[in-house]
């Protein structure tokens, strides 16, 4: 079956879309985290049903030498946490860390039939406000027995000349807890099942090995001289056999210097099209 393909404008989407920045507040924590700390909670999850693990088991490490990702070996690596913690039935487990630093939560061991995780290790900024809110970090694991043969291919082109653009940056987030937009953070968050990916030289990027079910397309940066859209998330798409288990989703972007003025009609309205044409 064809691919379907999707032409994507995400500045002004009419989805209703609901889009956190940041961790909301946990639940009635039980106690006050110890003055400077903050409470993080690890939340391991089925990646395709958002189902809840029991049995993963994480590490904890500090950012320490000012190198980029996680370090865990050598002289100069990060620093290792004394606290770690194992998911129990709800698929949460919870640990205290110092506020105001930068650390990496590491999956030592997968529940039971589950693969690792595709990214070797979670990193967060533990700021101020997570000693009021908390903080949730959630880590999608994959049943090794599924089978994932969908795929979702991006390709970002320039708004006014349907140039491919090299360097855009995207996120793919799956539909998994029955609320109505895009829920990124919390203890009911959707999921990301797969690593960011940015487009190449054609200005293309590709998710492969993904089940079925629906999907939100979320831009995170843009190319050097392009404007980044007013909202970042468009969708949902759903990928399932009607898909022939394949999307292709056309963004197109806008130059600093195309944005007209205000009042100006510059378009900024969802559109959607089988045809991989520029807006008008």
């Amino acid at each position: 079956m064809k691919a379907r393909t999707t032409a994507v404008r995400p500045i002004g989407l009419a989805t209703a879309v609901v889009f956190a920045a940041a961790g909301p507040a946990l639940a009635a924590p039980p106690a006050a985290p110890s003055p400077g700390a903050a409470r993080v909670v690890l939340r391991s999850t089925d990646a395709d049903t958002g189902t809840p693990l029991p049995g993963a088991r994480f590490e904890l490490w500090r950012e320490t030498n000012d190198r980029a990702g996680l370090q865990s070996t050598g002289p100069a690596g990060d620093e290792r946490q004394a606290v770690g913690c194992a998911t129990g039935a709800t698929g949460l487990c919870t640990v205290e860390l110092a506020t105001g630093e930068t650390y990496y939560a590491v999956q030592v061991a997968v529940p039971t039939g589950y693969q690792r995780p595709d990214e070797p290790f979670a990193g967060f900024d533990l700021r101020e406000a997570a000693a009021r809110e908390g903080l949730v970090v959630t880590v999608p694991n994959r049943s090794r027995d599924a089978v994932y043969s969908g795929g979702i291919q991006v390709r970002k082109r320039d708004g006014k000349t349907g140039a491919p653009l090299h360097g855009a940056v995207f996120e793919i987030w799956k539909e998994t807890n029955g609320t109505s937009g895009l829920q990124t953070a919390g203890l009911d968050a959707d999921l990301r099942p797969r690593a960011g990916c940015a487009t190449d030289a054609d200005g293309t990027c590709d998710f492969e090995g993904l089940a079925d079910g629906s999907y939100f397309l979320v831009e995170k940066d843009v190319p050097e001289g392009y404007v980044m859209p007013g909202n970042p998330v468009a969708g949902p798409w759903r990928l399932d056999g009607a898909s022939g288990r394949r999307i292709v989703l056309t963004v197109y972007n806008k130059r600093a210097e195309q944005i007209p003025t205000v009042g100006a009609d510059d378009g900024r309205r969802a559109r959607t099209a089988r045809s991989g044409a520029p807006p008008e």
